[in-house]
């Protein structure tokens, strides 16, 4: 009985706050005046490798992409959360900001100027001209995601070999040595 309760409780309390995962992007793409770790955004770019997590990851994304031009930090969060899942989230990752390419576009001419005439939109128009660079040309971002690829082990962190790991599972194609459209993982 105790244990039902305690599992009734949990489910509660993650309706009201969300899940960990959740918790976590939300943090990342926060309206505080301080970027994401780089150790917090590849672990975000790993979840997008996973079945279960990838759904959860890409749409609180795109959500926090789409806020209102008042909340322009966690616009550019997001973009910068895009741009690092571009270089190493999972190839399905890829093809889901192709298909939100039109929805990228619209923020080139995202507009937000403070009260004393600091414009803060063109951080987001910026980051999002270099994502839809990056998008529209294949062969670079497959050379962006091979580099990124190396610097992985290099810096800690979480690598593709260890941490979550992408090893053979997910939607990345298993680590096929660049052999993938992108140079997956």
């Amino acid at each position: 009985m105790l244990d039902m309760a305690k599992r009734v409780a949990k489910e509660a309390m993650v309706k009201a706050t969300g899940t960990e995962l959740e918790k976590k992007i939300a943090e990342a793409c926060s309206n505080k005046p301080w970027g994401a770790s780089s150790t917090m955004l590849a672990e975000l770019a790993q979840h997008t490798f996973d079945y279960q997590d990838y759904p959860v990851v890409m749409s609180n994304m795109w959500k926090r992409i789409h806020s209102k031009s008042t909340e322009w930090r966690v616009v550019y969060k997001g973009l910068n959360l895009l741009e690092h899942i571009l270089l190493n989230g999972s190839e399905r990752a890829v093809e889901d900001a192709r298909d939100h390419l039109f929805q990228i576009r619209t923020l080139c001419d995202f507009q937000h100027v403070e009260s004393g005439g600091v414009d803060q939109g063109i951080n987001v128009r910026e980051k999002s001209r270099k994502i839809i660079d990056l998008l529209n040309d294949r062969e670079r971002l497959k050379e962006e995601r091979e580099k990124a690829r190396a610097n992985r082990g290099k810096y800690g962190g979480v690598s593709s070999d260890k941490g979550f790991g992408n090893n053979g599972g997910g939607f990345g194609g298993g680590g096929g040595g660049g052999a993938s459209k992108y140079g997956g993982f």
